[in-house]
């Protein structure tokens, strides 16, 4: 029987707003000798109260919850359990998703796509060395950190083109950021240049496409 005090034992806590997803991983520990599915929360309201009663070692989490993007609730559950483990579990993913994840405290990111029977293993990595990435998205992430003068945003220049996507003008996210007119301006101007977009709007688009601001 599997107990909470074998040293071995890796707790699991889902959240996702797809039952199935639940089932699945439930099904998985199941059969697994070392994993047990402590439960899961389907918004963000029941993953906040019960990531901090359970304190799981790693909670698998959606990118998305009914449409809103999951990195907020990221941060908070790495602030509330610092010693558990968040790995995103999603459909979706891209070198920039993956630096983004790690860069926010993340210990993982895996594409449902990926094996039932490789997942157990996969778990198991990022408990006992801190990191994994899906190997489908590994290539591309590690190239992507080859190349300085790729596409990527930092987060200053992301939380600009967020602010944008929300209608602000150049002067009104100076005085937001406490910035330069100028200064603005001129981070727009780089990331136009990077990204070859022509406009405000095509930035913004360029950004959600790939799931980088909401």
């Amino acid at each position: 029987m599997k107990t909470n005090a074998d040293p071995q034992i890796i707790r699991i806590f889902s959240i996702d707003d797809h039952e199935v997803i639940h089932a699945g991983l439930a099904r998985m520990a199941e059969r697994e000798s070392d994993l047990i599915f402590l439960g899961a929360a389907k918004d963000v309201v029941v993953a906040r109260r019960e990531s901090l009663l359970l304190s799981p070692d790693i909670i698998m989490l959606d990118l998305f919850l009914r449409e809103e993007q999951s990195w907020s609730l990221c941060l908070y559950l790495l602030t509330v359990s610092p010693k558990t483990k968040v790995v995103f579990y999603t459909g979706y993913g891209n070198a920039q998703l993956v630096d983004r994840a790690l860069h926010m405290g993340a210990s993982g990111f895996i594409l449902k796509a990926a094996s039932m029977s490789a997942l157990p293993d996969m778990i198991r990595t990022v408990a006992r060395s801190g990191q994994y990435i899906d190997p489908e998205l590994l290539k591309e992430w590690v190239d992507s950190r080859r190349v300085p003068a790729g596409v990527s945003f930092n987060d200053q220049e992301l939380l600009i083109v967020s602010m944008i996507s929300d209608g602000m003008d150049n002067y009104a996210i100076a005085e937001r950021m406490n910035l330069s007119f100028h200064t603005v301006k001129f981070h727009i101007g780089k990331l136009l240049k990077r990204t070859g977009e022509n406009n405000r709007a095509g930035l913004v688009r360029f950004a959600k496409d790939r799931f980088l601001i909401e």
